[in-house]
């Protein structure tokens, strides 16, 4: 009777655990709660991976977008500060080219005259001031070339360079006598000469 007892015993706890043990399985989940939870994480999952993949696109979208205006606004600057850069660099080209006309019209040289120069016989009307003696070397040679090319209407190409180089001593002379003449007068007596330059070479013949 005892050996029932103890038996009956045991038996009553191992079905109260197996049931336990039930009651706790079944408190978990079913198979198919089990998959549709299953299903419902990898859903979640998903979903949550669309939003930060879209969240992340919008934000390189916005960073690019922000990158391109950055640009814009480099390169419009750029060109806004060229575009200032380029007007003051007219202006004071124009300022230089105003500076340059108003010294050609006042200094440029202009064609012998007349009165100053013949060109039928060639005789050169000098200056007092380059009729002196002391300059006769280099006002003789270019009297008689100036002659000579009136009469046989053109110089040859050494009697050309006898003219230039006479005339270009000359004025390589003047130029060293600065403290002999005032500027003023030193000035025409250089311009005088190069007239006369210009007058063989608009007239090579």
């Amino acid at each position: 009777m005892r050996y029932v007892s103890v038996a009956a015993l045991g038996l009553i706890l191992l079905s109260t655990t197996a049931l336990t043990g039930q009651v706790i399985y079944n408190n978990a989940s079913t198979a198919a709660e089990g998959y549709a939870n299953g299903v419902s994480n990898i859903i979640s999952a998903q979903g949550q991976k669309n939003v930060s993949d879209s969240q992340a696109a919008i934000n390189l979208t916005q960073a690019r977008s922000s990158q391109i205006d950055n640009q814009v606004k480099s390169v419009n600057a750029f060109w806004e500060k060229k575009g200032i850069y380029n007007e003051h660099q007219q202006k004071e080209l124009e300022a230089i080219d105003q500076k340059r006309n108003a010294y050609l019209a006042k200094n440029a040289l202009t064609s012998l005259t007349p009165e100053e120069f013949d060109r039928t016989t060639g005789a050169v009307n000098w200056p007092k001031v380059l009729d002196q003696k002391q300059y006769d070397q280099f006002r003789q040679p270019l009297t008689k070339l100036f002659q000579q090319r009136a009469y046989a209407g053109a110089l040859t190409g050494d009697e050309y360079m006898q003219a230039t180089a006479a005339s270009k001593q000359w004025r390589a002379l003047l130029s060293s006598q600065q403290n002999v003449y005032p500027s003023g007068v030193l000035s025409q007596m250089i311009r005088f000469i190069l007239k006369l330059d210009r007058e063989l070479d608009d007239n090579l013949g």
